[in-house]
Formats: C-alpha cells, sequence, structure tokens
C-alpha cells in the first residue's frame, strides 16, 4: 500500500520542569496536522514523556534522567512510532477518517485496554467474556480478586464479603487507630511502594528480621519519590530511617503482643546497626536535633513588627506568631482550629483546646496574649482564611525574605545511603517553614531563662530533650555575650 503521510518525532515549542513533551506528528494531504503524544504505561497509569532539549538529537534521546534507560526510552519511541503508522495503515485500509481520536485509540489501544479492565475490576464491575471483558465468568472474576495480594482490590473485597487480613499491611489501619499515634502512620506509604516494586508481600505470622533486612535495604538504596511514576527519586534521611525502623518494631509488638498472631519476637533481631559497618544498613547514627532551627526572640519581634505591603505575606506572617504563641503547635493540629477552638475568659484573655493529633490528647493551652490579641483584633477572621501547609510554608518563605531574615544557618544533611553526613549553609529564609513555630516557642523561653516545666506544661513537649537542646544553644550566646565584655582602663578615676 502506498504511503501517503509523513511521520516525523517532536518536541513541545515550551518547557515544564521534566522538559518538553515528545509526539509523533503525521502530516497527510487534506487533513490537519496530527499530534499523538508519547506515552508510557507504567504500573497501570499513563506517563508522558519529557525530554530536555539538550537531550535531544533528531528523535532520538541522547542523555538525562528518567524511569528507565536511555535505550529503553528510545525504544519505546519506535513502537509508539510504529504504532502510530499502523493505525493509519489500518484507518485508511477500512477508509475512516484519520483523526487524532481514531489514531491515539489504535495506537494505544491495548494499553488502553488494560487499563480499563483494571479500573472495572477495582470498581467491582464483574467483567466476563460476553461482555468483552478478560474473565470467562463470574467464579473465575471472584477467585482472581480473593487470591490478589494487591491492596487496590482491599475495598472491592470487603464490599464482596472475601477479605480475610494476611499480610502486614491489612492489619495497619488498626494497628494505628487502636495501638499506636496517628504519627507511626509514616512508613505506611513506603511500605505499599516497597511491596509494589518488589512483589515482596509480608504475611503477618512471618514478620520478621528477614523481611525487614530486604525492606530497609531496598528503600535505603533506592530512595523514594514524590511522582506517581516514581521519577525524580530522592534519598532518605538516616532520621527517617531511624523513625521508621522505631514504628516498625513497635508493629511488632502489635502482632506479638496485642493479637498474638507472632509466635516469636524475631523483629527485634534486626538492626540498622551492625558490628561490621559494611554490612550496617546505615553507616553512622544520626545526631539528635539536627536542623531544629528557630529565630531568636530579637529576630522573632522584628519579624512581628515587619509591616508587609503585600497582604498575603501578612497573612503568612500573623499565622506564624498565631501558631508560635498558641504553644508552638504542630501544623496538623494548628490548621484544623477554629472560632469554636478558643475561649476567652472574664478578663478577656484566650485559651485555646484541640484534639491533638500526635497522641490524640484533649489539650487546653494558655496563650501569649500579648502577640495574640493584636492579631486578632487586627484580623478577626485570620483563622477562616488559613492556606493549606505547602502554600503557608511557601508564602513563609517570602515573607522572611522580604522582611530581611537573612542570618546564615548550618543544615546537617544526613543521606541514609551516605557514610556521612555533609553540612550546607543556608539563609535563614530559604528554609523557615511552619515547623519552626514549635521551635521558636521553646528556644525564646529557653532564652529568657523560664524553667523547664513551666515551658513543657506551655508547648506540651512530654521530653525534655528538646528544651535541653535550645538550653545549651543558648548556652553559647551567653557565653560569647560574656566574652565581649572587656575591661577597660584607665590612668586615673574621674572625680
Amino acid at each position: 500500500m502506498k504511503q501517503v503521510f509523513i511521520i516525523t518525532r517532536k518536541l513541545r515549542n515550551y518547557e515544564s520542569s521534566n522538559g518538553r513533551q515528545v509526539f509523533i506528528r503525521v502530516r497527510m494531504k487534506g487533513v490537519p496536522d496530527i499530534e499523538i503524544q508519547v506515552y508510557d504505561y507504567v504500573n497501570n497509569a499513563k506517563v508522558p514523556i519529557s525530554v530536555k532539549i539538550e537531550n535531544w538529537n533528531k528523535g532520538y534521546v541522547t542523555g538525562g534522567k528518567y524511569h528507565l534507560t536511555v535505550r529503553d526510552l528510545n525504544l519505546l519511541l519506535k513502537k509508539v512510532e510504529d504504532n502510530v503508522i499502523d493505525a493509519l495503515n489500518e484507518l485508511i485500509r477500512n477508509k475512516i477518517k484519520p483523526t487524532r481520536d481514531n489514531v491515539f485509540k489504535l495506537t494505544y489501544i491495548n494499553e488502553e485496554n488494560a487499563l480499563e479492565n483494571e479500573r472495572r475490576i477495582a470498581s467491582g464491575e464483574i467483567i466476563v467474556n460476553e461482555d468483552g471483558g478478560a474473565f470467562a465468568s463470574e467464579d473465575e472474576f471472584i477467585e482472581f480478586v480473593s487470591e490478589s495480594s494487591d491492596s487496590k482490590f482491599d475495598v472491592l473485597k470487603k464490599k464482596m464479603g472475601i477479605f480475610k487480613k494476611k499480610y502486614i499491611l491489612d492489619y495497619w489501619d488498626d494497628f494505628i487507630e487502636n495501638f499506636a499515634p496517628n504519627s507511626y502512620n509514616c512508613p505506611k506509604k513506603s511500605i505499599e511502594n516497597y511491596i509494589q516494586k518488589t512483589g515482596d508481600n509480608c504475611e503477618a505470622s512471618s514478620y520478621g528480621y528477614e523481611w525487614l533486612d530486604r525492606y530497609f535495604k531496598f528503600i535505603v538504596k533506592n530512595g523514594f519519590s514524590w511522582k506517581k511514576d516514581g521519577s525524580e527519586s530522592k534519598d532518605y534521611t538516616t532520621s527517617t530511617i531511624v523513625k521508621y525502623h522505631k514504628h516498625l518494631r513497635r508493629f511488632g509488638d502489635y502482632l506479638f503482643v496485642e493479637l498474638k498472631i507472632l509466635n516469636n519476637q524475631d523483629y527485634k533481631r534486626f538492626t540498622l546497626h551492625k558490628k561490621s559497618k559494611k554490612q550496617s544498613i546505615l553507616q553512622y547514627t544520626p545526631e539528635p536535633f539536627i536542623n531544629t532551627h528557630a529565630l531568636y526572640k530579637k529576630e522573632f519581634d522584628y519579624f512581628f513588627g515587619f509591616e508587609f505591603k503585600n497582604e498575603r505575606l501578612t497573612l503568612a506572617r500573623d499565622l506564624f506568631i498565631l501558631q508560635t504563641w498558641l504553644g508552638g503547635l504542630r501544623v496538623s493540629d494548628f490548621l484544623k482550629l477554629n472560632d469554636t477552638n478558643f475561649h476567652k475568659d472574664s478578663d478577656g484573655n484566650y485559651k485555646v483546646w484541640f484534639e491533638q493529633q500526635k497522641t490524640n490528647d484533649n489539650v487546653l493551652n494558655p496563650v501569649n496574649q500579648n502577640y495574640i490579641i493584636p492579631i486578632l483584633e487586627k484580623n478577626p477572621a485570620l483563622l477562616k482564611n488559613k492556606y493549606e501547609a505547602h502554600h503557608y510554608n511557601r508564602l513563609l518563605k517570602e515573607a522572611a525574605k522580604e522582611a530581611g531574615l537573612n542570618r546564615l544557618m548550618k543544615f546537617r544533611i544526613q543521606r541514609a545511603k551516605e557514610s556521612q553526613a555533609t553540612t550546607e549553609w543556608f539563609p535563614m529564609h530559604e528554609k523557615i517553614s511552619n515547623r519552626w513555630a514549635r521551635n521558636c516557642a521553646v528556644s525564646i523561653l529557653c532564652e529568657l531563662g523560664y524553667p523547664d516545666d513551666r515551658i513543657m506544661k506551655f508547648t506540651g513537649h512530654r521530653d525534655i530533650k528538646m528544651i535541653n537542646h535550645y538550653k545549651e544553644v543558648h548556652q553559647k550566646d551567653v557565653v560569647s555575650m560574656i566574652d565581649s565584655v572587656k575591661p577597660e582602663t584607665t590612668k586615673k578615676l574621674d572625680g
């Protein structure tokens, strides 16, 4: 058959943070240009392919970092290009007008059908052959769902009445609800990703040293990603790995002590540090209170009084002041507050009550009237205009930059896969975040010399270690201050 079209590989004219999107352009006489975007189908999801222009040479990828190798990426481009050609020939052969939708559907027909089947299975639709589905009978469909260990079928299994707890994640939500504080939920997403990528699911009755060893070795080596396709991976920090280990030991206690699913405590044999450094998963122990920074009182008061021209920056700053002097609240608690959480007594003094997310405790905090009242009087609707945490952090950094909070601060970068920590310096405004509100409450009270028990009562800390950390920080300032007071001698006393 005579080919009546021209195929070329192109990049979009505009660029995103990932590069320029790749597409296959079709040119035919009498038909507007057709552009088919190149996708890869990873874990039942479409991943658009984007390439930096410097890594593109006449339709081929020459470098860069992707979710697959450069060689495999070029093979993918060839495969999609061939599928486009086959789709066009099929349409021409059957005398169907080659529209963009028709070409796209035929190009990705197998991948799109697989996605649709996964969607229908997960939604609980019974798909059998006579309906154009994937199973020969309803019984075969039920058997497939019941035997699958994929967590995405859990909701469906419960609806069908065939859900049976078997694997560790089947017990995880009950562990958080009935045994551990909410903060112990941190490793769940990491475990899900590990099981999805390796297929190494763990039965609750087999939970122990061997699985923990495989899991931690994998996540330290491979890191994590915020992207659905797993691209742009980042290394775990040493402190995060230590925290995950603590939480998973606690989970072992839940299976052994509470549920009696385990007949031993083999999980306690697992450690991140072994006698041989080469065999250790972590090469060094993380420093306590690493990068626990705060503003000094002088800086905090300057920030409190700074006049912004931008209302959004004013709001971000006011939220930070409020979060600090309501007791150094964690952002998970702070962003849930509304007018009903405040109590004003007959003397006009405020108190705030809330349910603490980390421990599920009900808390009644005194507040610092000297900072809180001026802000609430100036903006009574402040708590109704709260941002999401990531917007709050972004605007807080902008506000600190405009206010000139530029003091250089030392940050220790402790990557779990490295043999030692590294030190980097950043101006304060680049790193400030909502987490600093809790630090500032403790730091300023330590700076002013208040007793430990009173500070802990105000901030809700149960562990004195953080209080001692800031006392140590400010003790260094005291030494520096004393050293700067020098005697001035005169030959003759006045008078």
